[in-house]
């Protein structure tokens, strides 16, 4: 009964998370849910045929309701939101640092800023602009996904104005894409 319990989470698990994408977006509690379908297929087998069906009638809508309601979409909300935030974090850093220091313009090196975890799923890129002096006179901070194959499609790009861009294309967002307003 464990051992078909086992075998039949791990036929189910395997396709669903084959990229990893499950553990990457939700960490150790993708574990937590492997133990939440081993243990119903542990009381599955472990029931009578009647009994059964009547698990099967009781937990497959609140299993089609669940899943209904956290569509890549809504996963990636949060992380999307966090984001532009973290964005918009750097660009204040930014420009607080060059009203700080007038005669160097901006920073060489992003600064250090603490983030929302939702962000962790984006990696920031500084490109600095320099003028003729060798100043760093403008900016673009860069948000690319970590692993796209995982639902994250888009980027993210803020200016030295505050304008945030954005593209869903396999790349970075430059300011020649859609302004997010």
């Amino acid at each position: 009964m464990v051992l078909w319990a086992g075998l039949f989470a791990v036929v189910l698990f395997t396709p669903i998370d084959w990229n990893g994408c499950g553990f990457f977006r939700r960490g150790v509690v993708e574990f937590l849910h492997f133990v939440y379908v081993f243990s119903w297929f542990v009381v599955f087998f472990a029931l009578r045929l009647r009994w059964r069906l009547l698990l099967l009638i009781v937990t497959a809508p609140l299993v089609f309701y669940s899943l209904g309601l956290n569509g890549t979409g809504e996963e990636n909300a949060a992380p999307e939101a966090a984001t532009v935030g973290a964005l918009r974090q750097f660009q204040s850093s930014l420009d607080a640092y060059r009203n700080e220091h007038q005669q160097q313009g901006y920073p060489e090196l992003l600064p250090t800023i603490a983030v929302s975890p939702y962000a962790k799923f984006y990696i920031f890129k500084y490109v600095p602009a320099r003028d003729a002096d060798g100043r760093v006179a403008s900016y673009l901070v860069q948000a690319t996904p970590r692993r796209r194959e995982c639902g994250f499609y888009m980027s993210f790009t803020i200016a030295d104005d505050g304008k945030v861009f954005y593209t869903f294309e396999p790349r970075e967002a430059t300011t020649a894409d859609k302004n997010l307003e």
